[in-house]
């Protein structure tokens, strides 16, 4: 066997094993959508018998927040988006589907933080985040309630502007991905989408 064939099965072998991977991310991704509708539905189901569960999506952590379990229903008509949102913002519960940022308000909470931020990948779950434009209609569901938002803004912020996740007076859902969207490798800065209640 020839150089160029050893190398040209080298290329081919390592093109395979980076479809693999990719095809495994989201598959597992897939998958973790369709198990948290299940857990989600059990949830709302508690929800209804029970008014005053509202983190009751799966068993909480030690202090209460619970990592790594469906919270909510995040619905984007106008960019085709309809996910569950995980908890936690760590490379698992991002590889589930969207995430919620701890520290920041629950979904459905008002009162104390009142800016619940939402962070996912702009080549999976946040990869149409792009479209919204100031109008557009935001849903977010939870086990014990469903509230409307509408974008009131977007802008492109480097990874170090924290002042987006801080709390804020008013009621404040916050989208968060990495820009740009055709950036090869890790991107240099984020989009923000801020969206206020309907």
């Amino acid at each position: 066997m020839g150089r160029r064939s050893l190398v040209s099965g080298f290329l081919i072998a390592a093109g395979l094993l980076l479809c693999g991977i990719s095809v495994r991310h989201y598959a597992r991704g897939w998958q973790a959508q369709r198990q948290a509708a299940a857990i989600y539905r059990s949830a709302a189901d508690r929800a209804r018998e029970n008014p005053g569960i509202l983190r009751a999506a799966a068993g909480p952590t030690a202090d209460g927040y619970p990592l790594g379990q469906p919270i909510a229903k995040l619905t984007i008509p106008a960019a085709g988006m309809r996910y569950f949102v995980f908890a936690g913002a760590d490379a698992d519960a991002l590889e589930k589907g969207p995430g919620h940022v701890p520290g920041t308000a629950m979904p459905g909470e008002e009162g104390g933080a009142n800016n619940c931020v939402i962070t996912g990948h702009r080549d999976s779950h946040f990869r149409r985040l792009g479209q919204l434009r100031s109008g557009h209609r935001i849903d977010l569901e939870t086990p014990s309630g469903r509230k409307g938002y509408e974008v009131v803004s977007r802008e492109i912020v480097t990874p170090d502007a924290v002042r987006v996740l801080r709390p804020t007076d008013k009621p404040r859902l916050t989208l968060i991905t990495c820009y740009p969207f055709d950036f090869v490798g890790p991107a240099p800065k984020r989009l923000v989408v801020v969206a206020e209640p309907r």
